[in-house]
């Protein structure tokens, strides 16, 4: 990658990254940390996962941690079902409740602002917004594939 690209993906990361740090602490959903938050959404685009599923896309959080983090959000919040598989009972899989699918909307809603902010702020024109979209969906499906995602459901 061009030494120039590199620096200016940094720049503007650190900027978006900013940008929603000075404006989401205090419209935290559901009072959940960035884990829960982050979980609940992963949940709510692949469906239902094992807890190793999770904690392989952790892989510098321990598995007790992820394990922790999911009991908190079933047992604590109601925000997800825990399962045993019959066939492997060694092996718990989470999804989203109705509740979890409630404040997952509240989540992507609350971000929806941010999102807009940024995805205006080059002030693209209509030819270019398309550009932008395509740039995006393929650093999407790269990581997807990086990460062993299945693709996005869409919005």
């Amino acid at each position: 990658m061009n030494k120039n690209t590199e620096i200016l993906i940094y720049e503007l990361a650190f900027r978006v990254r900013l940008y929603i740090a000075s404006r989401v602490l205090d419209k935290n959903v559901a009072d959940l940390t960035d884990r829960e938050s982050l979980i609940l959404e992963l949940i709510g685009m692949q469906g239902r996962m094992s807890i190793s599923e999770i904690g392989k896309l952790y892989p510098k959080v321990s598995n007790s941690t992820i394990s922790t983090t999911i009991t908190k959000l079933w047992k604590d919040k109601k925000l997800v079902d825990k399962k045993i598989l019959p066939e492997n009972q060694r092996v718990t899989t989470v999804s989203l409740t109705e509740k979890g699918e409630q404040v997952l909307a509240e989540i992507r809603s609350s971000q929806s602002h941010f999102f807009s902010t940024i995805t205006q702020s080059p002030g693209l024109i209509s030819d270019q917004v398309e550009h932008f979209q395509r740039l995006l969906t393929n650093a999407i499906v790269f990581f997807d594939k990086t990460l062993g995602l299945k693709a996005d459901k869409g919005p």
